[in-house]
């Protein structure tokens, strides 16, 4: 009966009236019609008020409702709204319709999310060795890197692939035929008919996917590079950034709108997926060894000033500045630019109008000047000083400022692994970063880069209520802080092919006012599949990698009588995949399962020294060679065998 009322109505957006319909009547329409799909849509999908009961088989029906929802009715919207919301069930569709303005389609999915984050389904474990170097020695060198190495086990999944279908994608890309997309096109003016000839692949490749867990959202949030080659994969024109929705299963949520907090006291809608609107600079008439456009984005959650979670992203872009200027009079000149590689903050929920922070020229482009943009700042070195290039900087934050302020003021990041350094970088305030430890004058970041971000290891441990983890923070001697993620080393010509990459395990230790890398591995394969360089060729006939990009969550899961720690991070291989891959027990072998850990000794030696960073880099060398003899000889075994 309820469909065939909605089915009575040519019902598409309730903001579209009709040229038929008079004023007075169509208000009558609208009143009606808009009567109807709450009433609907709070009955078809709040039957039960989710606020006062939601369990496990709860969550399994809701599961059912969206998956069939995405199967029947892939085209319609999934809305979520957050699950600290005000309101209830009940009232969301009428605050959606009423107070967003927002139109409503009968069809739309529309619901607060109750979700709470699980471990996929199905998950296969293999048990893994890592080899780490402490360094809580000063008086050690080089020579003796077996005095600072021991073994840990770990568990690890095969990599699970979240690629996108590109030709979807950029399909919709062009048909939408929006603003950014036009301003755009100049880089790829032959999408059209390689989208005709089905040459995407040759073209358009996805990579460096980076996500964090939405817990109010009960989403995770992915964003990725999309580049467009003219060549090869080697010779990028244009990286677009990529933002994807996926749920607590790791499947991708098509049409998705998630209502989000402003700063104004009020709500908005994002909708997923899409192609984030960066600001950056480009000149479609000066292309060679450009690379316009975003590069190597990191995704990270911030804490604001309101209190709300909100999704920043690192990254690097090219982009100038006006070095030189010359007049002969007041109405001609000669202006001289210097171009840059810098490192950029983007606010993902925030916008800006136009690029005047970017170009310190006037733009005489009115629809660029009008654009909605990604809000982003430049971060500067101390005393505002620009390199002309910046890349690699792993992030982390302060787990002892985000308690003294209630939210996140300052983003840190290691500017180099080995000589070791420390950048301190205001989030909202426009002043250059600060250095917030130098282990020593060198500069030269060397072939140890940053891969993921760092994890605060105090953060994860003071989510839960377990009485073992209460008592493991008791022991973090004061003025203690512990950061885990992966850079990834770059070894060149070392037995295969031009340069192998492989994540390099890294501890970051902070006690009180000093800080070192109190672990770090050499390169760690983790059981991870290789992917060749080029199809149809061999191993080691091209860059052989494994890129970390980011650590998706980090949770400690009850196990009977056992704490286990589970952490999820993305990865790039063959600089053409987005994967996920699982670790279990991480946080087991370095602190858990450990009776006398020495991450919580007191006294910490080697907050000067570079010798464990050494000894991974000669132990990932020496992997390299192994890794390139083993390729040779199995490759002449197949050919002897055919």
């Amino acid at each position: 009966m309820i469909k065939q009322i909605l089915d009575s109505f040519a019902y598409t957006r309730l903001a579209t009236p009709k040229p038929s319909v008079g004023r007075k009547r169509l208000l009558l329409v609208l009143l009606f019609a808009l009567g109807i799909v709450s009433i609907v849509t709070t009955f078809v999908y709040s039957k039960v008020d989710w606020d006062n009961t939601f369990s496990s088989q709860d969550a399994k029906e809701h599961e059912k409702v969206i998956e069939n929802h995405r199967a029947n009715h892939h085209e319609k919207r999934t809305i979520i709204f957050p699950s600290n919301f005000p309101l209830s069930d009940r009232q969301i569709v009428d605050m959606y319709v009423n107070d967003l303005e927002e139109a409503l389609d009968p069809e739309d999915l529309i619901f607060k999310n109750k979700f709470s984050h699980k471990l996929p389904n199905d998950l296969s474990f293999s048990k893994q060795e890592v080899e780490v170097f402490s360094s809580n020695s000063e008086s050690l060198d080089e020579d003796h890197c077996g005095d600072l190495s021991s073994k840990i086990s770990v568990d690890a999944t095969p990599a699970m692939n979240k690629n996108a279908d590109l030709r979807k994608v950029l399909t919709r890309f062009m048909t939408e035929n929006g603003t950014y997309y036009h301003e755009l096109k100049p880089f790829f003016p032959d999408l059209e008919r390689e989208l005709r000839e089905d040459t995407i692949d040759k073209h358009w490749y996805q990579l460096i996917g980076s996500s964090v867990w939405l817990k109010q959202y009960g989403v995770h949030l992915m964003v990725s590079r999309i580049v467009y080659t003219v060549k090869d994969q080697g010779t990028v024109q244009y990286s677009l950034t990529y933002l994807q929705v996926f749920d607590r299963n790791w499947k991708e949520l098509d049409n998705v709108e998630l209502v989000i907090p402003t700063d104004e006291g009020s709500f908005k809608t994002v909708a997923y997926p899409n192609f984030a609107p960066m600001p950056v600079y480009h000149n479609a008439n000066q292309i060679s060894r450009r690379y316009y456009g975003v590069e190597d984005p990191r995704i990270q959650l911030i804490t604001n000033p309101l209190g709300h979670e909100e999704p920043i992203i690192l990254y690097n872009s090219h982009h100038r500045k006006i070095s030189e200027t010359e007049f002969e009079n007041d109405t001609e000149g000669m202006v001289k630019f210097r171009t840059y590689r810098s490192i950029f903050i983007g606010w993902l929920w925030r916008t800006q109008r136009g690029k005047s922070n970017l170009e310190e020229l006037p733009i005489n482009d009115q629809q660029i000047n009008s654009m909605e943009y990604i809000k982003v700042k430049e971060l500067l070195r101390p005393n505002n000083e620009r390199k002309g290039q910046e890349k690699n900087w792993a992030m982390f934050f302060n787990n002892q400022e985000r308690l003294q302020y209630g939210y996140d003021n300052y983003i840190y990041f290691v500017y180099q692994f080995k000589n070791l350094k420390i950048l301190k970088c205001p989030i909202y305030e426009d002043e250059p970063c600060s250095w917030e430890f130098e282990a020593n004058k060198y500069m030269g970041a060397g072939v140890l880069h940053g891969g993921s971000e760092l994890i605060n290891v105090n953060t994860i441990l003071e989510q839960y209520k377990y009485p073992e983890l209460e008592s493991l923070l008791d022991r973090i001697p004061e003025g203690r802080e512990l950061w885990i993620g992966f850079a990834r080393a770059v070894i060149r010509k070392c037995g295969c092919g031009p340069k192998m990459y492989r994540p390099n395990l890294v501890v970051l230790m902070k006690d009180n006012d000093r800080y070192k890398i109190a672990y770090i591995s050499s390169f760690a394969e983790l059981g991870i599949e290789i992917l060749p360089w080029s199809e149809n060729k061999g191993l080691c006939d091209g860059t052989n990698l494994i890129i970390p990009n980011g650590i998706s969550s980090w949770t400690i899961e009850k196990e009977g009588e056992r704490l286990v720690d589970y952490m999820a991070f993305t990865i790039s291989r063959r600089d053409a995949t987005v994967d996920v891959v699982y670790l279990r027990g991480l946080l087991n072998a370095l602190l858990l399962e450990q009776t006398r850990p020495k991450l919580l000794d007191g006294e910490q030696l080697g907050f000067t020294s570079s010798v464990p960073a050494a000894c991974a880099l000669k132990a990932s060398e020496k992997f390299c060679k192994v890794y390139g003899t083993t390729v040779d000889l199995l490759k002449k075994v197949e050919e002897e065998d055919k």
